[in-house]
Order: C-alpha cells, then structure tokens, then sequence
C-alpha cells in the first residue's frame, strides 16, 4: 500500500491510485485466459489470466511541472474504465443434441451455469459512470483531495463488476465432445 508523500510526485499517485480501482478490480478473479469455466469454452473471451490487468499508466502519464489536475483526472478516469473488463461472466454450457444422440446426458439443456469474476477481453470494456469527484484546475492538489477521487473511482468500478455478460456456448451432446468430433475424420 502506498502512501502520498509530501512533495508528492507523479509516480507517487499513480502509486497510491493502484491501490484503489486496480486492487478492486483484480481481487477475486476466477477465469481467465488460464483457467476457463468449463473445456471447450475458448481463451479468446479473456483478456488475462486470473492474476489480474497490470496497471497502465505511470508517473510519466501524468509528470508536469507543476502536476496538472486535468491530466490526472483524465489518466485515472481512462486508467479505471479500463478496468471494466473485469467484470461478471455467467457461463453457460447447453446440450442440443436429440435424446439418442446426447451421450453422457439424459435429456437435452443446460449442463453448466455459473457466474464468477472474470478478466475479458477489451471488447468488454465498459463507460464509468459520471465522476462524483473531480480534482479541480488553479487549486492546490491536497492527499485529502486525491484520496477521495481514487475512492469515488473505486465506487463507480466496483458499480460495474456485477454487470453481467452471458456467454452460452452449445454442443451437439456429451461430455467427450471434443474427442468425438475430432475422431469422425478417422471413422
């Protein structure tokens, strides 16, 4: 956990802002690019694995002389939304296939429902709702101040996680699935 130091520095609040959002955000993450909810369910829904999104933006992103508020505001607002991709993933697995063709399964329908966190790919990202916080230009940029931007940045993300995207993927029948099909070229 960071601290905001005094003077405080570029790097020093993006320091401290990754303990807010970015933590949230990575906390609790169950499927990823390494761990799939069920087999057959493809890696290209993921946009990393369970350890979570690295953060992207430096003090570099924000470094002025003095730090300017518009620069931070936007760079965090940008950095958070970026973020939305972590979010709810309800994962369905559905049989189609007829009552003699379904394998394992008795009867035709949904085999696997879950819903757990997860890190998708950016075409999931999702718009922030409207700041409740905004550091101001022409004041002086206080910790006080700071502190309560990355809070409201925590609250609108964590707003967002429980926006579920459902994702179903069907199969003809049978767990064994992919080997059945992929045997048929050897019948």
């Amino acid at each position: 956990m960071a601290t905001l130091t005094s003077p405080i520095t570029a790097q020093n609040i993006i320091d401290r802002f990754a303990d807010f959002a970015p933590a949230s955000a990575n906390s609790g993450i169950v499927w990823g690019t390494n761990s799939v909810p069920f087999s057959g369910f493809s890696t290209s829904y993921f946009g990393g694995t369970t350890a979570g999104r690295s953060i992207g933006i430096s003090g570099s992103t924000i470094a002025g002389n003095p730090i300017n508020a518009a620069t931070i505001n936007t760079a965090i607002e940008n950095e958070t939304a970026a973020y939305s991709q972590i979010r709810n993933l309800n994962a369905r697995q559905n049989v189609t296939g007829v009552t003699s063709n379904i394998g394992t399964y008795q009867t035709p329908g949904l085999i696997f429902n879950q819903t757990q966190k997860a890190y998708l790919s950016s075409s999931y990202v999702q718009s922030l709702s409207a700041a409740g916080v905004t550091l101001s230009s022409g004041t002086q940029i206080t910790d006080t101040g700071l502190e309560a931007k990355f809070t409201d940045l925590q609250t609108r993300f964590n707003s967002l996680v429980s926006n579920t995207i459902t994702v179903t993927i069907n199969i003809c029948h049978s767990s064994c699935h992919s080997s059945c099909h992929g045997s048929r070229g050897r019948r």
